[in-house]
């Protein structure tokens, strides 16, 4: 497939980058206190595709030297670039340390465009060296798409609901696989792409959804748990994750082992935390709230540390919101008893029950990024390879011929 042989080609050519000169910025996506996001061209010699745009993300780890700076932020990147690849989680092209130079130092923040700079006292300077990822860029995110095209009393239409649930549970049931908690699910680290279907009415659909943000991953062990030290109430290592995503048996074993003292070591079973997450999301998305009004400190015991909530707790779902099926499902996604809860692969194929809405929209999401990508690229001069003898200056080779695509086969609907 001609895509996939593009994307290996960008990927080789990419993780050769090592200088942040060899990025063109056009704007600043969104800066915090830990780092800025750019939207990016690349403009390395050789480079194929110099008019698509990508995100880099400059670290603000500034005065840690290489091994410190990676280590400050090693979630960002070690655990994706691991991960086979899949169209519903984002593509990690590289990451490298380098100056930050006068192409990147404009678009700073000020606080880091003055901390850009060591000034010597005998009045040289040099420019400081940081961290830089690149990723593919997807300009809108679900939160966004969400209040923008959606907000409250307009309902979000069925057909999208069930194509985020069965894209995104796609992604978690990739991650469940490999053994990788995400932890940090919610509607801003959801990164969509559209298409009109209605331009008398501007009617859209989402083509695709994609994960992002792995800051605050972890590794699994074979069957799906994950141990922590509590220290005097305290928790030691990574970053635990987005506490109203997370599931109740992982608060509750974390939250008696706070109220215990010394230390503890606390094994965590996250065999059930896939389809608690996502769950959670379809509340977010349908009903624009959590599914337990003010999880998980509603219902958190605060002298044993137990989470505990029955049916009665969990919202309804209106069925002008979603059909009677799917909102039981959704509700049972969200029990507090894990026992209760339906399989991830139930949950999706509940909302998608012939696989088209994470097979064939995604297919024709990326045949359609490929057309245009191809259009742009004929219309422009080709670019002279000024360093032919450089690995990255081969060309990909021509894909063998295409078999035809099964059809997606129903899978049936599961039972509730």
């Amino acid at each position: 497939m001609k895509v996939a042989q593009d994307e290996l080609f960008e990927q080789r050519f990419m993780s050769a980058c090592r200088r942040s000169d060899e990025f063109q910025v056009s704007r600043m996506l969104g800066s915090a206190s830990d780092g800025m996001v750019a939207l990016v061209s690349c403009t390395t010699p050789g480079f194929m595709w110099p008019h698509k745009q990508y995100a880099l993300k400059v670290c603000f780890n500034f005065g840690l030297d290489s091994d410190e700076a990676r280590n400050a932020f090693i979630n960002e990147f070690a655990e994706l670039a691991k991960l086979p690849p899949h169209p519903n989680i984002v593509r990690f092209l590289c990451e490298f340390i380098d100056e930050i130079n006068d192409n990147i130092r404009p678009h700073l923040p000020e606080f880091a465009r003055e901390s850009s700079i060591i000034r010597h006292q005998d009045g040289t300077q040099i420019n400081r060296k940081t961290q830089y990822f690149v990723m593919e860029h997807i300009d809108m995110n679900l939160s966004r798409l969400l209040v923008s095209r959606f907000a409250p009393p307009s309902i979000v239409p069925h057909r999208m609901v069930a194509t985020i649930i069965s894209q995104v549970g796609s992604a978690l049931q990739h991650l469940d696989h490999h053994r990788l908690a995400h932890r940090n699910l919610n509607l801003n680290n959801i990164m969509v792409e559209t298409r009109v279907v209605d331009e008398s009415t501007n009617e859209i659909e989402i083509t695709r959804c994609v994960l992002i943000d792995f800051a605050c991953s972890c590794r699994l062990s074979h069957d799906m748990k994950s141990t922590f030290v509590v220290h005097h109430g305290a928790i030691h290592g990574n970053m635990w994750g987005n506490i109203v995503h997370i599931a109740p048996e992982l608060h509750s074993a974390l939250g008696s082992a706070r109220i215990a003292r010394g230390r503890q070591e606390v094994e965590l079973d996250y065999s059930r935390q896939s389809v608690f997450e996502l769950g959670v999301l379809g509340f977010e998305i349908v009903n624009g709230d959590l599914p337990v009004s003010g999880y998980p400190g509603s219902v958190i015991s605060q002298s044993t540390g137990m989470i505990q909530y029955g049916d009665d707790h969990i919202a309804r779902i209106s069925p002008d919101q979603l059909g009677e099926e799917q909102a039981s499902m959704l509700r049972r996604a969200v029990s507090c008893d894990p026992s209760r809860r339906p399989s991830l692969d139930e949950l999706i194929r509940c909302f998608d029950p012939t696989g088209e809405l994470s097979t064939s929209l995604v297919a024709s999401a990326f045949n359609e990024r490929s057309l245009q990508q191809q259009q742009q690229e004929e219309s422009q001069p080709p670019t002279s390879m000024t360093q032919p003898q450089d690995p990255r200056s081969i060309q990909p080779q021509q894909p063998p011929p295409r078999r035809p695509r099964p059809q997606p086969q129903p899978r049936g609907m599961s039972l509730l």
